[in-house]
């Protein structure tokens, strides 16, 4: 894990245990669209002030399906919603942050980056039940860290290309998907 992600991870952890919330301000989710993709994630949204609430999240896909198929991903996202209605209901916008470190290979194609960045995003809380919600969002923003190019994971000793790396800021999608929001009451 690189040193920005490990620092994010002391910082969420940080302020997850200075929060002080009752069981009726906490949301337990998971995006969709990601478990679709095969990649688990899980988060958990606080309610801080009546139209108000952060949220963390994380992704993890561990996975190596072939040699010539693969797709590792950890990231790691907080975020401040600002709800028009009340929290967890109708429409809200946020500010995230987000660190991430993906290797995916398809064929030959090879996307491989790690980065930390902040953006901005939106989304719309469907309510299905008491306690159920569903929740589309899209979030841009702008990230500063490494992509490689010509990245091969060298199966056999002393074969392979090196990568060349390129470091910078770059656009990115902040997140996207339609998440799944249990209310705990």
């Amino acid at each position: 894990m690189t040193r920005s992600l490990k620092l994010l991870v002391v910082v969420l952890l940080m302020v997850l245990t200075k929060t002080t919330v009752s069981a009726q301000r906490i949301a337990v989710t998971s995006n969709v669209l990601e478990d679709l993709l095969l990649a688990p994630n899980v988060g958990v949204d606080f309610v801080v002030a009546d139209r108000q609430s952060i949220a963390f999240d994380a992704t993890i896909a561990p996975y190596k399906i072939t040699p010539k198929l693969y797709n590792r991903n950890l990231t790691f996202r907080a975020s401040y919603k600002y709800w028009f209605s009340q929290a967890f209901y109708a429409h809200y916008i946020g500010a995230d942050v987000v660190a991430s470190s993906t290797d995916f290979l398809l064929s030959s194609l090879n996307l491989r980056s790690e980065y930390v960045g902040v953006g901005v995003s939106y989304g719309y809380s469907f309510v299905l039940g008491s306690r159920l919600n569903l929740v589309p969002h899209v979030g841009v923003g702008i990230a500063y860290g490494n992509s490689y190019e010509g990245y091969d994971q060298m199966l056999k000793p002393g074969e392979g290309v090196e990568a060349v790396t390129y470091p910078g800021f770059r656009p990115i999608v902040t997140r996207l998907g339609v998440t799944l929001q249990y209310i705990l009451r």
